[in-house]
C-alpha cells in the first residue's frame, strides 16, 4: 500500500566556489573540470533528466510515491554566480519544479532578496555560531567580514515582507567549536519553519568531530524548539539524500577520503545514473519525520 504522496527533493550543488572557508565543509569535489552552471546546454540536459527521477523512483517502489519534485540549489555559495543562478531558475520554471536554496547568508542584498522572494518556496540559511571568534575559527568569514547574525535577521524580515508565504529554514552543523553555544535567542527572532541540526559529518576532516552524547546535549539545550527541529546524525544522512555535484553527477558518501559518483546526468539517462548510486526512498521519507 502506498504512503501519502510526498515531495521529492533533489539537492543540486551548483558550484563549489564559496566566499567562506568553513573547516568541515563537505562540498568539495576537487575536480578541475568546468562546472556545468556555465553551460546552457548542460544545464538544460541536466534538468531534463531531473524531471525523470521522480517517475523512475515511483516505478521502483511499492511503498513510496512522490507526487512533486523540488530542486534545492546549494553551493559552495549559491548566490555567487547570480546570472547563472537566474538562468537555472528560469529554466526550472519550464518544468514546473519547485525551488529552494541554501545560502551562508553573506550575500543578501536587494536584488538577491527579490530573486528569493519571487522564485523560491523556501530559503535555508546556515547558522553555526553567533560568536564572532567562533565563526572566525570555523572559517565563516570573507573579505567583507565575519558572519553577522544581526544582518541575517534583518534580511529574513525583508524576505518575509516580500513573500509572507516563504518558508525560512536554519541549518546548523554541531562541532567541537560550537558545541557549548545556545542559539535560542537567534532562533526565537528568526522564527524558522524548520531548524535542521546536523552532527558534523567527517568526510574530509575529523578534527572537529563530536561524540553522540555531545550532540544529544546540544539538542537538549534547545529542546524548547523541538517542534521545528529536525536532527540528523551521520547514519541518517547516508543514502537518504539525492545529491548532484557541480559537474552534474549524483554523489554519495564513499571512501573515507571522498565520494562515489554516477555518470553526469547531462550525458546519460537518470535511469542509468540512479543505478550507479545507493538511494533509499524510505530513509528519505523518514528524515522528514525526525523531530527530537
Amino acid at each position: 500500500m502506498l504512503n501519502t504522496p510526498k515531495e521529492l527533493v533533489v539537492n543540486w550543488h551548483i558550484t563549489e566556489a564559496c566566499n567562506y572557508k568553513c573547516d568541515y565543509c563537505f562540498a568539495k569535489w576537487n575536480d578541475n573540470s568546468k562546472e556545468i552552471l556555465h553551460s546552457q546546454f548542460k544545464v538544460e540536459a541536466l534538468l531534463k533528466q531531473i524531471e525523470n527521477i521522480r517517475h523512475l523512483l515511483n516505478k521502483k517502489s511499492n511503498t513510496v510515491y512522490f507526487d512533486k519534485l523540488r530542486i534545492n540549489l546549494v553551493g559552495g555559495e549559491t548566490f555567487l554566480y547570480r546570472r547563472q543562478l537566474k538562468n537555472i531558475v528560469n529554466l526550472s520554471k519550464e518544468y514546473d519544479f519547485k525551488l529552494s536554496a541554501i545560502t551562508n547568508g553573506s550575500l543578501f542584498n536587494v536584488e538577491n532578496i527579490e530573486l528569493i522572494a519571487k522564485n523560491f518556496s523556501s530559503i535555508g540559511i546556515s547558522v553555526d555560531s553567533l560568536n564572532e571568534q567562533t565563526n572566525l575559527a570555523i572559517g565563516r568569514t570573507s573579505k567583507k567580514g565575519v558572519f553577522n547574525p544581526s544582518e541575517v535577521l534583518t534580511a529574513i524580515n525583508y524576505i518575509k515582507e516580500h513573500n509572507p508565504n516563504i518558508e525560512i529554514k536554519i541549518n546548523t552543523v554541531v562541532n567541537k567549536l560550537n558545541i557549548s553555544e545556545d542559539l535560542s535567542n537567534f532562533i526565537a527572532q528568526a522564527q524558522p519553519k524548520k531548524w535542521k541540526i546536523f552532527k558534523l559529518l567527517p568526510v574530509y576532516s575529523n578534527k572537529l568531530e563530536i561524540l553522540n552524547q555531545e550532540f544529544s546535549q546540544f539538542l537538549g539545550r534547545h529542546s524548547n524548539f523541538e517542534s521545528i527541529i529536525s536532527a540528523e546524525d551521520n547514519n541518517d544522512m547516508t543514502e537518504s539524500y539525492l545529491m548532484i555535484d557541480p559537474l552534474g553527477r549524483f554523489f554519495q558518501n564513499g571512501p573515507a577520503d571522498g565520494y562515489n559518483y554516477s555518470a553526469p546526468l547531462w550525458e546519460t539517462s537518470a535511469e542509468i545514473a540512479l543505478q550507479q548510486i545507493n538511494f533509499d526512498s524510505q530513509k528519505f521519507i523518514n528524515r522528514y519525520k525526525r523531530i527530537i
